[in-house]
């Protein structure tokens, strides 16, 4: 499985929304020490896994309306794992997620495996 590969500067958000800015000021926060999402934490060192995956949506009219009128495109979650516990982000956009990842990348102080979408971090491994 492939590992999330250390990066070297912190990501920027001027790549961001201001509607994603607004939403990971409100629900994600990052230091040297841990992450925090919805006011959990987990500590950096503690954290085994992160997980990328589309949100799911239902088929149909309900479906297409929360798609495409409420969240205005595809929308992403963001699993955390460490120990037998851990922390979603849900529904952010494919560049918040970008954000997040790279964000973890950078501040974390171990070897953490990612499983998801190619291309939104660099990895090791296979």
């Amino acid at each position: 499985m492939p590992n999330l590969a250390r990066v070297e500067r912190r990501p920027d958000m001027d790549a961001l929304t201001d509607e994603d800015r607004r939403t990971l000021d409100k629900r994600f926060d990052a230091n040297a020490w841990e992450i925090n999402i919805d006011g959990r934490r987990a500590e950096w060192g503690a954290i085994d896994e992160v997980e990328v995956a589309k949100a799911a949506r239902e088929r149909g009219p309900a479906g297409w309306f929360v798609k495409k009128i409420i969240y205005a495109g595809e929308r992403y979650h963001i699993g955390i794992y460490f120990g037998s516990e851990e922390l979603v982000l849900t529904n952010v956009t494919l560049e918040a997620a970008r954000f997040v990842v790279q964000t973890i990348a950078y501040y974390a102080n171990n070897v953490i495996r990612y499983k998801g979408l190619d291309g939104l971090v660099a990895v090791t491994g296979n």
